[in-house]
């Protein structure tokens, strides 16, 4: 049984998008790539600059004009002059190279050391993408905007990418059985806000770490075919998302408040599960909250085969709750905008099979670490 997509819950902001988007540019495997490890392996260091608008034109001097193209031995020897180069946009020429940025001084930096400095300089004044690679400790740093990122060592990324696939099947496999416990509370009627909390705050942990292995497979790029997909991973953390939206407090929080203060809660946060339940606009003290909570039906629904997410989103707007909709004649779900009688009676069919089918768990939900 399948879960629809979820495309109205965004986990990333534009500027992760971007960054995530620019680092697959420098992935090992890519030309761009093999140009910067020959600097860091010949130990020259470089600053590259991608992107020869005018705007950047009339921000360099010096140097001299080349228009070639981009070549990864080039780039190498480019590099061992003290200026920096300047790539295309789309990166397949070399317009420039031993040119002197002239950088703002007005804009600030933490940075120490003077190609670093201009690099981060020169990327906030231009919103362009600037590299710089390190000679003494042999380091690539992109610079993006007002964002920074520091490649690592293969041997650095592998080992991280191994811890982060071992917490991620034992996050998973506690996340599956809370959604279990969550599936028996639903269909009989007795969920608590501990349910709740708990199986979103697995969900969010999932998510995270399949979101870190992504950047490791993103840094190691072709050398990433060690790290493993678990399969059907996306689907439960679509289905994870839905919780929130089945389960916020309507009067006390908007929706996608909701989602912006759970996906925001740092790791610290996170595990603490009080939280999660004032982010919902719930009371912080979890365990002597005794109300028994009805969800609205995203999450089942999205489990109900050929079922578009924008008629699962009509269905909720006219039921409100799972229960309502669970009791539904036929013909008042074929009403609904997109529905129709083929569709309402796969709905009706199947959230009735899993309700005759679903046994209350005789087990509770497993501790992460185990």
């Amino acid at each position: 049984m399948g879960v629809v997509a979820v495309r109205s819950i965004s986990t990333e902001n534009h500027k992760t998008r971007e960054l995530l988007a620019t680092l697959r540019l420098l992935s090992p495997g890519t030309h761009l790539r093999e140009g910067i490890d020959y600097i860091i392996q010949g130990k020259t260091g470089g600053l590259i600059v991608v992107g020869d608008t005018p705007e950047i034109l009339d921000l360099i001097e010096g140097g001299f004009r080349i228009n070639c193209q981009y070549a990864p031995a080039r780039l190498y020897e480019l590099s061992k002059m003290d200026g920096a180069i300047i790539l295309s946009e789309d990166m397949k020429r070399i317009v420039r190279a031993n040119v002197t940025l002239r950088v703002d001084p007005s804009i600030p930096s933490r940075e120490t050391g003077l190609r670093h400095r201009s690099a981060d300089k020169f990327a906030k004044q231009t919103e362009h993408i600037v590299l710089a690679v390190s000679q003494s400790r042999n380091t690539l740093t992109l610079y993006l905007k007002n964002q920074h990122y520091i490649f690592r060592e293969r041997s650095v990324l592998l080992s991280g990418a191994n811890q982060t696939m071992l917490a991620l099947t034992q996050y998973v496999k506690a996340m599956q059985n809370a959604a279990t416990l969550l599936n028996w509370g639903e269909l009989s009627g007795n969920v608590t806000l501990a349910n709740v909390v708990t199986a979103i705050q697995l969900c969010e942990r999932v998510r995270r770490a399949e979101q870190d292995l992504n950047l490791y497979r993103i840094e190691l790029g072709t050398q990433a075919e060690s790290i493993q997909h678990i399969p059907e991973l996306t689907t439960e953390i679509d289905s994870g998302l839905l919780i929130t939206k089945d389960y916020y407090h309507e009067r006390l929080r908007d929706e996608s408040d909701a989602v912006e203060k759970i996906i925001g809660l740092d790791a610290n946060c996170l595990a603490n599960q009080s939280n999660i339940s004032e982010a919902l606009g719930y009371p912080r003290d979890i365990r002597n909250t005794f109300e028994v909570l009805e969800p609205r039906g995203y999450r089942m629904l999205s489990r109900v085969p050929r079922i578009p997410f924008n008629i699962v989103e009509n269905i909720v707007h006219e039921f409100k709750t799972l229960n309502r909709i669970y009791t539904a004649a036929i013909d008042e779900l074929q009403a609904i905008d997109g529905v129709g009688k083929t569709r309402a009676s796969t709905i009706k069919d199947t959230l009735s099979q899993m309700k005759t089918t679903t046994t209350q768990p005789h087990t509770l939900a497993l501790s992460v670490f185990e």
